[in-house]
């Protein structure tokens, strides 16, 4: 399966994400919240590509001493985490973008994996139109922020649009790789942009 990842803004400078991050943890409110399993995943993700050290520098930067799956945390906390774990692998993997494109993979296959995300599994069978169509309601059951709409261009092109969503738009274009390449579409392109401070919006294509 040919999959591929299309960019169409230039690549940002590492100065860029430390004033980035730090203006999304500044809009953040006590009622913006991300489940423990994304941040139990991170952690998890941290020590599979950057180690045990790299995974205690993200759980430290938090703020929390450990996490609750079930349980809500503040998304400023998730992204404290993030803003240091793209820091850590940008080395590793080229830039920041990139990584957080990596850790966005890990964030989806995690949902995947999890009670909602196995009953999305069965809703989709493996037809990406199906689970696109239901992909606004997977992020508001993940996040407790955020308003979600996909519209078709073609029968084999989406637009996603995000309003108010705190993660960079790189960490997207991972979550939605990740849950299409299970689909049975070929040549899968995802192509996303930043459109204001917390909104951006994805065109997805296949064939």
């Amino acid at each position: 399966m040919n999959q591929e990842v299309q960019v169409v803004v230039p690549r940002f400078a590492r100065e860029h994400w430390a004033p980035d991050f730090a203006r999304r943890i500044s809009l953040a409110t006590p009622a913006d919240t991300a489940r423990g399993v994304f941040c139990i995943g991170l952690l998890k993700a941290m020590e599979d590509m950057g180690g045990a050290e790299a995974a205690r520098h993200c759980l430290q930067a938090s703020g929390e001493t450990a996490f609750v799956e079930l349980f809500s945390y503040p998304i400023a906390s998730y992204l404290r985490m993030v803003s240091t774990a793209v820091q850590l692998l940008a080395p590793k993997y080229g830039d920041i973008e990139e990584s957080l494109r990596r850790i966005g993979r890990r964030a989806a296959a995690d949902f995947r994996e999890s009670s909602a995300g196995r009953a999305m599994g069965v809703m989709h069978e493996d037809d990406a139109r199906r689970l696109l169509d239901c992909l606004p309601v997977v992020y508001r059951i993940a996040l407790s922020f955020g308003m979600y709409e996909l519209s078709w261009v073609e029968p084999a092109h989406a637009r996603f649009r995000m309003q108010r969503t705190f993660i960079p738009y790189p960490f997207h274009e991972g979550v939605l790789l990740e849950l299409l390449e299970k689909t049975k579409v070929l040549r899968l392109k995802v192509r996303g942009r930043q459109t204001s401070a917390l909104d951006s919006e994805y065109d997805i294509c296949w064939g």
